[in-house]
């Protein structure tokens, strides 16, 4: 399975894990349904609401729900 990374964008980001929107959902990133997640980054996203992108980062990776290397 590919881990996410900061130059991962958001949507991808989600498609990877299922466990990324509730995740993202605690920081109060609504990423799922912002437009802006299909071409911005994790590390982005995460500096632009505050977030420190190495805790983000450790919590995706982490997150249940991942989805199978294809």
């Amino acid at each position: 399975m590919a881990k996410i990374t900061r130059q991962t964008t958001l949507h991808k980001a989600i498609k990877q894990s299922s466990g990324a929107i509730k995740v993202f959902d605690s920081y109060g990133m609504g990423c799922k349904s912002c437009s802006a997640g299909q071409t911005e980054t994790v590390e982005w996203g995460a500096t632009m609401h505050g977030v420190e992108p190495d805790e983000l980062l450790r919590e995706l990776n982490a997150a249940p729900g991942k989805a199978k290397k294809k």
